[in-house]
């Protein structure tokens, strides 16, 4: 079980990393996108357990982040992330034949959703949402913040409804959103590079851990969706919603609307909320899920080809 850097080659020339988990006769190939401000090194033992399970592992680093070439904390333009996965997925499948599924944390599983929503479903055979982090239309959200009245009122045009303050453990993980350069850069697009929010960290450490701490507009808007409802329509292949109920993040409630909602009624979907479990935490606990789900569908694949082969015979 050994683990390569590799880089691929995206639309713009950019060269883009990741880790490649690659082992024989794996099952299918888990495409993993990290959460925002972190890179592949965080979801390494996600990697280990599913290569245990004899499935293959890319983590990808988005532009920007980790050792991808781009501009550290922005991206050229609105959906450069989600065209960066498109081509991935054109380049493993030009060197591998095996099945891929998709899989993020956070921001990373946006990224997912809004490749999807622009490319659909037709080169993966699977998708799984770690906490998603759908922040856009605010709703979506557990706690509100400060900064959010005034982004929903710039966004929307009217006032928000009084929210609950958030507890003090909330903010562990939560962004602040720069009120002034977030509206000139919604209204000025050459502003749309200059910093405007910014995750809470020690400097220090953050370096050390190679992780970005302020996002321009663009990047905000990247890893995020206003019409989930419409993305979340578009699947066809199984689908894992996967997020701990003390999530600092999500909305409670979020994940049940999108299962019985937003997923086709016919569609090979599961849902599972863990108890005692954040926004982080959900991590570690989703490699011990992820290999289960994975089985239950590659697995009934076998089982299908068999009985077909069968039935020839």
């Amino acid at each position: 079980m050994l683990m390569d850097k590799m880089t691929y080659l995206a639309r713009d020339g950019a060269l883009l990393a990741y880790d490649k988990f690659l082992i024989a006769d794996a099952k299918a190939t888990i495409v993993f996108l990290h959460g925002s401000t972190y890179n592949s090194r965080r979801y390494a033992n996600i990697a280990k357990v599913l290569n245990q399970q004899h499935y293959s592992a890319c983590l990808i680093n988005w532009r920007g982040h980790g050792a991808s070439e781009g501009r550290s904390g922005t991206v050229d333009y609105i959906g450069q992330l989600e065209d960066d996965l498109a081509d991935f997925i054109a380049h493993y499948q030009q060197i591998n034949e095996q099945p891929i599924v998709l899989a993020g944390h956070s921001a990373g599983a946006v990224i997912c959703l809004r490749y999807i929503d622009k490319y659909g479903c037709n080169d993966i055979d699977g998708v799984s949402f770690i906490a998603p982090a759908i922040n856009g239309p605010l709703e979506t959200v557990r706690y509100k913040h400060a900064s959010a009245k005034w982004q929903y009122q710039v966004s929307y045009f009217r006032t928000a409804k009084p929210t609950v303050a958030p507890p003090e453990h909330a903010l562990t993980y939560a962004p602040s959103l720069k009120t002034v350069p977030f509206i000139i850069a919604k209204c000025v697009p050459l502003m749309r590079h200059k910093p405007i929010l910014s995750f809470p960290a020690n400097e220090r450490m953050a370096r050390l851990e190679g992780r970005v701490l302020h996002y321009s507009y663009n990047l905000m808007l990247s890893c995020d969706i206003n019409n989930y409802p419409r993305a979340f329509n578009k699947i066809s292949v199984p689908v894992l919603l996967l997020c701990g109920q003390n999530d600092e993040v999500v909305h409670p409630n979020l994940l049940e609307t999108i299962f019985h909602w937003h997923l086709r009624p016919t569609l090979n979907k599961k849902m599972v909320e863990l108890k005692k479990v954040n926004h982080i935490q959900v991590v570690t606990a989703s490699a011990n899920i992820l290999p289960d789900w994975l089985n239950s569908i590659f697995e009934q694949s076998s089982n299908l080809v068999s009985n077909t082969d069968g039935a020839l015979a």
